[in-house]
């Protein structure tokens, strides 16, 4: 992330206590339960209406089966799926590194129908339940989280050089999942989770790549609620003087983070950073930027060093932050 968001409450948060909940209290309890099925009787009053006022396919069939799978797991089995609820939520641990996940994998390892059971459950909650009246009832709606997040900010977060939808908005831009659903249960649903990042971020770079693992090697990533701002510095080298025929082939981009190396690593990989930010340096904007905004000003006296000090002063307006390294290339 170019620069954290700040985290904002909001009772839509509060849904996540409904999926601990079930599987904590009930699913994975089913073994020392005396009902042979389940019911939305065996959950707290206030969240009955959530399962018998929802469609039966988005919540009660799929936790239907996994509350009978469960019914026959040994306790190491019921130990791991508990696990993968407490650990898969405590989102800044696992960006730094210091607690691990429980992946899809492992659970299908356990039982093939209950990975698939609770994929669907997961899914559902985002996709569909959300949307649903005995939800945005008790909850609010999740356009309001995601207003109290993006507030007036239009400025992409994680890339910083594309726009996202702001609260003046009738819609909104994407809410990624920063640990994707695909391969992490339990979380859907988890605010902490849920970035707003802008459309080529999310649906053309991120898709569901796995921010914890390169491949099979365990990596830390940003927190996407940090409390401090990494500070990310971007070298720029270009091959040939700077003309309208740039490529990015022409240009060496590096980034670096004192400390953060490994985090800086998995955003590059994640988000495809540096593709990004090189073919950013070859549009005509950045060109006209050059040609008709700094070298204006260079005429009228400005030094390089004074409209450097200009430009940091409102670092990540207007993607500030890329052009001084640009500037400085040129």
């Amino acid at each position: 992330m170019i620069r954290p968001y700040q985290y904002s409450y909001n009772k839509i948060q509060k849904i996540q206590s409904f999926v601990n909940h079930v599987m904590l209290d009930v699913i994975f309890r089913a073994p020392k339960i005396y009902n042979p099925v389940f019911s939305s009787a065996l959950v707290l009053p206030k969240y009955r209406m959530l399962i018998t006022g929802i469609n039966n396919n988005y919540v009660l069939n799929p936790l239907s089966d996994a509350y009978l799978i469960c019914k026959g797991l040994s306790t190491k089995q019921l130990k791991t799926l508990k696990k993968a609820v407490h650990n898969n939520n405590k989102i800044r641990q696992l960006c730094n590194g210091t607690i691990e996940p429980v992946k899809y994998s492992e659970i299908e390892a356990i039982n093939i129908d209950l990975a698939a059971s609770l994929k669907k459950f997961c899914n559902y909650l985002y996709d569909e339940v959300v949307k649903k009246a005995p939800f945005y009832n008790n909850y609010e709606n999740i356009n309001a989280y995601y207003k109290t997040v993006v507030k007036k900010s239009s400025f992409c977060r994680c890339c910083g050089i594309n726009k996202v939808l702001t609260q003046f908005h009738t819609h909104r831009s994407a809410l990624d999942h920063y640990l994707p659903r695909k391969h992490y249960p339990f979380n859907s649903l988890n605010f902490k989770n849920l970035v707003p990042i802008c459309d080529v971020c999310n649906s053309k770079y991120k898709l569901s790549e796995d921010t914890l693992y390169n491949t099979n090697t365990r990596v830390k990533a940003f927190y996407p609620f940090r409390n401090d701002i990494p500070d990310i510095q971007i070298n720029i080298v270009f091959s040939k003087p700077f003309d309208n025929t740039i490529e990015p082939n022409d240009i060496q981009l590096n980034l670096a983070c004192a400390g953060f190396e490994e985090e800086v690593e998995t955003w590059e990989r994640v988000f495809g950073i540096t593709e990004n930010y090189k073919a950013e340096c070859c549009t005509d904007e950045m060109r006209m930027f050059y040609e008709e905004q700094y070298i204006a000003d260079m005429n009228y006296g400005k030094s390089h060093i004074e409209y450097i000090t200009m430009l940091e002063r409102n670092k990540f307006g207007d993607a500030n932050f890329l052009k001084i390294p640009f500037l400085e290339a040129i």
